[in-house]
């Protein structure tokens, strides 16, 4: 029978993963987002929108790598999950975004499952990194470096094209809804 910390690094990336999903079903002009912030100044909201994105989608691959057993990826886990953290307390404290619509009730939930998801990522990730010499960190190659396991440039190349075009279209449409230019 396998201990909690042997499984230390999938608790993680299951968070990190649970984390993205969630944020990502609140995209603007989707069933959950229902509020206008047409108000907001445009590059603002696709400021934040795109920090929005690249929180989720990054997050993801973050996961891969905790997966993968990369010390960079447990510091990366704390990021996230302090940035999760950040956007949601941001959002239910009405700091920002804020809008002159009524948050719905799914959103509310999410939003307040996403606090609490954040909170265990962080004490996770963060207990990881403090054990040092523990069961899980000492399993972490020295070598930091992101590696891709692809065999050509050409497909880092159409990968990178294909996460930059998701985010781009994702931005793009979360930012024409949440300022009601959709149609």
């Amino acid at each position: 029978m396998t201990t909690f910390k042997q499984n230390q690094q999938l608790w993680i990336a299951g968070l990190l993963v649970l984390s993205s999903v969630l944020l990502s079903v609140l995209v603007p002009g989707g069933p959950i987002e229902t509020r206008s912030f047409s108000h907001i100044n445009p590059i603002l909201l696709g400021s934040f929108n795109t920090f929005l994105t690249l929180l989720s989608l990054l997050s993801l691959v973050v996961a891969y790598y905790v997966v993968k057993q990369q010390r960079w990826a447990i510091i990366g886990s704390v990021i996230s999950g302090l940035s999760y953290f950040l956007v949601y307390s941001l959002d239910l404290g009405h700091l920002f975004p804020v809008s002159p619509d009524a948050m719905p009730t799914a959103l509310l939930t999410i939003e307040l499952l996403g606090t609490l998801l954040a909170l265990p990522l962080v004490l996770l990730a963060r207990q990881t990194i403090l054990q040092g010499s523990g069961d899980v960190l000492s399993a972490y190659p020295a070598k930091d470096a992101i590696a891709f396991h692809w065999k050509t440039t050409g497909q880092r190349i159409t990968l990178a094209l294909v996460f930059v075009l998701v985010a781009l279209s994702i931005i793009t449409f979360a930012t024409r809804s949440a300022m009601g230019l959709t149609g």
